[in-house]
């Protein structure tokens, strides 16, 4: 997650040089999301505009996710997202700005003792330094599709793509 931070930091000056801003703003999905609160670590929030976050992982994941994400993606950041890795508690305790954040939330898939969006609990999304917005959508494990991902899809959730669509808005009529 370190070396994603510092990919971004690359990416972040080339697009202040290429667009003669001094500030971006970023929308960014699951993992995404950890990468750029990382990077506020590591960097601050000075270059940073504001932030739009859909279904992160901002407390981790569980156990019974972390065990198959390996499949799916590198085993050493799989575990980096553990909820009770040293990572993550760096990440949620250490002192860091707090830029602007706005969280989408992924509601109303059963996840055992709350809801979510079918990869994470709704505990695990939200933040309390964030303003945070609820997508309510729904799951289909036999079919392996998750609002997680589903989300994206503007046909299929308009909610989610409508708060982004005002953020964007409200962000042009203020410059």
């Amino acid at each position: 997650i370190d070396t994603y931070a510092l990919r971004l930091k690359d990416i972040i000056d080339i697009i202040k040089y290429k667009t003669n801003k001094n500030k971006v703003i970023i929308v960014a999905h699951s993992m995404g999301g950890v990468i750029i609160r990382r990077y506020v670590q590591i960097f601050g929030a000075s270059d940073l505009d504001k932030l739009i976050f859909i279904t992160v992982p901002n407390h981790g994941t569980e156990s019974r996710i972390t065990g198959f994400c390996g499949v799916l993606g590198s085993e050493v950041v799989c575990k980096d997202l553990d909820q009770n890795s040293l990572f993550m508690n760096k990440l949620n305790n250490a002192e860091t700005e707090k830029p602007e954040i706005h969280n989408i939330i992924g509601t109303g898939c059963s996840m055992g003792d709350e809801t979510g969006d079918g990869i994470l609990k709704n505990s695990s999304q939200y933040l309390d330094y964030a303003t945070n917005y609820y997508v309510s959508g729904k799951c289909d494990e036999l079919k392996f599709q998750y609002l997680h991902e589903e989300i994206l899809q503007p046909e299929t959730y308009p909610e989610a793509y409508e708060i982004i669509k005002k953020i964007l808005n409200q962000s042009q009529s203020q410059n």
